[in-house]
């Protein structure tokens, strides 16, 4: 599987092009799909698979709010860490081609991250969580620039 850090578009011709689409239209016509296993096992580190595609035939532009372009959550905890994540407020610009699709890649091992008097611990999340990969973009939950996956975490098998 090809693995994509979806960097920037240095302003190629591609991007001149991608600016035509209006942003609104541009995410409307992206699909987010999430892949993972049906059960975790707490402690083993699983494979999550964000994928996102670009349904129309010609390129779109993209801004995003922060320096992510994408992102994941246990249950809505962002990166499966309670401590929250506060990435650069710097906004990202990607361009996606025309049927482009392009794939992200998360480890989560059936864990969150807490803060506690006694530094930080990862506490076993046993039961069934949602696992929801997304595109960072403004409102990406009313935009619906994601999908999610229902998980069920074990303690062993």
């Amino acid at each position: 599987m090809r693995q994509f850090s979806l960097s920037d578009d240095e302003g190629g011709s591609t991007a001149w092009f991608a600016g035509l689409v209006p942003e609104s239209l541009a995410i409307r016509a992206l699909s987010v799909e999430v892949h993972g296993p049906d059960t975790v096992t707490v402690g083993e580190p699983a494979r999550f698979v964000v994928a996102v595609r670009n349904r129309l035939p010609v390129a779109v532009r993209l801004t995003h709010p922060t320096s992510r372009v994408w992102g994941w959550r246990v249950d809505d905890v962002p990166e499966a860490d309670e401590r929250g994540l506060e990435p650069p407020e710097q906004t990202r610009t990607t361009v996606l081609g025309g049927g482009e699709r392009r794939t992200f890649e998360a480890e989560w091992d059936g864990r969150i991250r807490r803060r506690s008097d006694a530094g930080d611990q990862w506490v076993a999340r046993p039961g069934t969580v949602e696992f929801t990969g997304y595109l960072d973009v403004s409102g990406w939950r009313a935009r619906d620039a994601y999908d999610k996956l229902s998980v069920k975490v074990v303690t062993d098998r």
